[in-house]
């Protein structure tokens, strides 16, 4: 287990009290073990989009996939081979 110390602002630690969020969960460390697991999910999910549509213009994807649609195309049956 690792352990760190951190600052929060005044204001989000009343709202999550108001809310009682902090009692959905055992103690402190677990609510902030949570929301980073959250967060860490919604980050990869951004990061895993933006390196989709980044590859989407990458001429040599781009070249890839018109190749491998050409080799395909009869199988597929996107053109009639008959």
């Amino acid at each position: 287990m690792l352990r760190k110390t951190i600052s929060m602002d005044e204001a989000l630690m009343l709202e999550l009290q108001k809310n009682g969020l902090i009692d959905e969960f055992k103690n402190f460390s677990e609510l902030v073990t949570s929301a980073l697991t959250e967060k860490m999910k919604t980050y990869k999910k951004m990061r895993y989009k933006n390196l989709i549509e980044a590859a989407s213009k990458d001429p040599m994807v781009l070249e890839d996939i018109a190749q491998i649609s050409e080799d395909f195309k009869y199988v597929d049956g996107e053109n009639d081979a008959f």
